[in-house]
């Protein structure tokens, strides 16, 4: 989004296209183009938002030769461009009115056409066309190798972050844009414009969700630290977690890291495995990490006991908090 920042700063384009499916990038691209454009005056004359899925296409490019109300710029944001892919549109677009448009667009006007997609059909001559003539903006997921670089740029000010700090920030978090945008504000509105953000401070200042707790527990188990494993547990059932959902969440992770385990060791890659599992490669990446702690007889026998344990609390076979504690000491044992 930097280079999208610098280029407004210097000059607004009269038509973009947003293409990704990074939900936070679209939605800030979008920000962005918007702000320049309109100059923080937004209103129901200059500012006007069409789906494809529920409008058409011929209505907005008439909005946007329209002069605005009160006169100045005005925006147009397009979006559900399925038209520039194979997928099918639920109503069918006349694209012709289109290809005039970019030839000739409103001066008035800037014009964000919204592609929510992994690829456009490159084949299509409307694609072809339009990405010819606007200024392409590029939204898709932070790769794991880029994050690192992406939340250094979320500090302004002198205020710099290790990468330790980094590390561990993934680990609470995950690739999630919205949440890691979020919790980067938090930091440096802790900091204020000047020191150093090290893991210390993300681990105070970062909440842990339960799967994240889950995710230290097994951390403790792995290198059988029983005592800490404990505590993490009891202060999940201290806050009002039910022991069958941390089973439960056990049970998954336990079950994807002897899935990483299996495939790493087929020589499958960390974005292979990624897709085979149906999980993101960050959480490939960690859960690679935490699966090296275990001996793959290991994982199944913490597997087969995590069934056994939720077998005996849904059939009521004894109090749910003694047989996790049970658990956990099962799960300790060199």
């Amino acid at each position: 989004m930097n280079d999208l920042h610098k280029k407004l700063k210097k000059n607004v384009s009269p038509m973009y296209l947003l293409v990704g499916t990074e939900d936070f990038l679209l939605q800030e691209a979008e920000n962005l183009i918007v702000k320049a454009a309109l100059q923080g005056e937004i209103d129901d004359f200059n500012y006007q938002t069409y789906d494809l899925k529920e409008s058409y296409l011929s209505e907005a490019l008439e909005d946007a030769q329209t002069p605005s109300f009160f006169g100045g710029n005005k925006v147009i944001i397009i979006k559900s461009c399925l038209f520039l892919t194979a997928q099918k549109e639920k109503i069918v677009q006349d694209i012709e009115p289109l290809f005039d448009y970019i030839e000739n667009p409103a001066p008035f006007t800037t014009v964000v056409f919204v592609a929510p997609f992994e690829k456009l059909d490159e084949r299509k001559k409307v694609t072809k066309a339009i990405k010819k003539q606007v200024e392409l903006v590029e939204c898709h997921p932070v790769e794991t190798s880029n994050l690192d670089g992406w939340i250094k740029e979320q500090f302004a000010g002198n205020v710099t972050i290790t990468k330790e700090a980094i590390d561990q920030l993934k680990l609470l978090v995950g690739n999630n844009l919205s949440i890691l945008k979020l919790e980067c504000e938090k930091l440096q509105l802790f900091i204020g414009n000047e020191g150093e953000v090290d893991a210390d401070l993300v681990e105070m200042m970062v909440a842990k969700t339960i799967e994240q707790n889950v995710f230290s527990l097994i951390e403790k188990t792995a290198v059988r630290q029983t005592t800490e494993a404990l505590k993490i547990l009891h202060e999940l059932l201290f806050i009002g977690e039910e022991p069958i959902k941390i089973v439960s969440l056990l049970a998954s992770q336990f079950r994807l890291l002897y899935g990483i385990k299996q495939l790493s060791s087929s020589g499958y890659s960390n974005n292979q495995i990624a897709s085979s599992v149906g999980v993101s490669p960050g959480r490939v990446f960690y859960g690679q990490k935490q699966a090296n702690n275990f001996q793959t007889s290991e994982l199944k026998e913490a597997i087969r006991l995590i069934a056994e344990v939720d077998y005996k609390m849904k059939t009521g076979q004894g109090d749910k908090v003694m047989i996790l504690e049970m658990l956990i000491l099962q799960l300790n044992k060199k």
